[in-house]
């Protein structure tokens, strides 16, 4: 189940799947004979044993850790950014990775496995003396069992094996990982040039957080500058937001419709015939009616039913606040401007393009569309689609749900 989620929300961000072992050189263990238990390298990531750990992509970080709990990825500078990984397993699905990887038995590490026992180990164990080594795939697997044997049969072997090193000095450092297993385990990342510009972003977050707190102290400090701070962050508030609605706009794209999405491909246009359809606007609002009646929900114009990102450029309006006023007509003569309040509105940048992200609440009361001056039409949602009701079902949803206890 954890495995399906993880591809689901990959699948969502656009994440490529890749083997662990297309992204790494070498896979090292710790060495106790090492002060540091590792040798320090370019573009390495250190991969903790426990989830409750993080990665880290520098040695320096595991001074004050355990380093028999880490073992180390020496990673291809053409395919990953050690720094990127370490940032990306410590995120909330970077986490979920490692706790498929855990679930699949890939890395056990027992409680009771402690760097001073392994050391214990080596100096007693006659086979891990001073200077000895392991050639053969048969004497690992006599002291560490099965799970080392795929790994040392398949060094140096042309089918793209990851190296395993460190346990020639002392086998007993070997953490218990099934190496082979995990580096063949899949992980979602971006390309390269994407994991540097996400970086690069990430170290423009830090800067504005930081010149942030220096706007803070400066309130304090500095009364007269007030109004020239209050302009800049409000400057960069809106940025902010305008970034975030895009992502989630961009996010609810990716899961599809549902019976609280929808998306619609243009406000009034007919795409077969390049002019304004009343039944493109009724479809439009009649969903918009039946978010109101039943639960909410989320309506995406400018967007095709296979999730294509159109825009609104083809709706034939000058600009952007006559689009957006013929919307508001729409409202204000076929649901009523009694109900605007329960529906928020906005154009958001996705792709390139503008797309017309509608957020409607439940009410509290029925909810008609007036097509014309006589005519009344309840809309209720049914799953991803939008349903009419009438005469005694119409009577007997109304009476359930507004006039009863609520729930359908």
């Amino acid at each position: 189940m954890v495995e399906k989620e993880i591809d689901s929300l990959c699948n969502q961000y656009g994440l490529r799947a890749t083997n662990l072992s297309e992204l790494t050189l070498d896979i090292n263990f710790p060495d106790p004979l090492l002060e540091s238990r590792f040798r320090e390298l370019e573009n390495t990531l250190y991969l903790p044993l426990s989830d409750g750990v993080n990665a880290v992509s520098s040695l320096s970080f595991l001074a004050e850790a355990e380093p028999s709990a880490y073992i180390q990825l020496v990673l291809d500078p053409e395919k990953a950014s050690a720094e990127y990984l370490e940032d990306f397993l410590n995120n909330p699905l970077g986490r979920k990775i490692r706790k498929a990887w855990e679930a699949r038995g890939f890395i056990r590490r027992p409680d009771s496995l402690s760097e001073e026992k392994l050391l214990e180990d080596a100096v007693s164990d006659e086979t891990c003396a001073e200077g000895a080594s392991f050639s053969s795939a048969s004497s690992v697997a006599e002291v560490y069992g099965e799970v080392y044997s795929d790994v040392f049969e398949g060094e140096g072997d042309s089918s793209g094996a990851v190296a395993v090193s460190g346990a020639g000095d002392s086998l007993a450092a070997l953490p218990p990982v099934d190496i082979n297993s995990l580096s063949h385990s899949r992980l979602y990342l971006p390309d390269l040039q994407t994991q540097k510009e996400v970086l690069k972003v990430k170290g423009l977050i830090k800067e504005l957080m930081d010149q942030l707190r220096v706007f803070e102290c400066r309130l304090s400090t500095y009364p007269k500058d007030l109004a020239h701070i209050e302009e800049k962050i409000v400057h960069i508030r809106e940025a902010v937001q305008l970034a975030n609605d895009s992502d989630y706009v961009l996010e609810l794209i990716r899961r599809g419709e549902s019976k609280k999405l929808e998306f619609k491909s243009t406000l009034r246009m007919n795409l077969m015939s390049g002019k304004p359809d009343w039944n493109i606007e009724h479809a439009v609002l009649k969903t918009i009616v039946a978010y109101l009646n039943t639960d909410g929900g989320v309506l995406l114009v400018g967007v095709s039913n296979d999730g294509e990102v159109l825009g609104i450029e083809n709706e034939g309006f000058p600009n952007e606040d006559k689009f957006l006023l013929h919307f508001k007509q729409l409202i204000k003569q076929h649901i009523g401007l009694d109900y605007a309040p329960l529906i928020e509105y906005s154009l958001v940048p996705v792709g390139g393009k503008k797309i017309l992200e509608v957020d409607c609440r439940k009410s509290d009361e029925a909810v008609f569309m007036t097509p014309n001056k006589k005519d009344e039409e309840f809309y209720i949602r049914i799953g991803p689609s939008s349903e009419r009701l009438t005469g005694s079902k119409l009577i007997e949803y109304v009476s359930r749900w507004y006039n009863g206890n609520g729930q359908q």
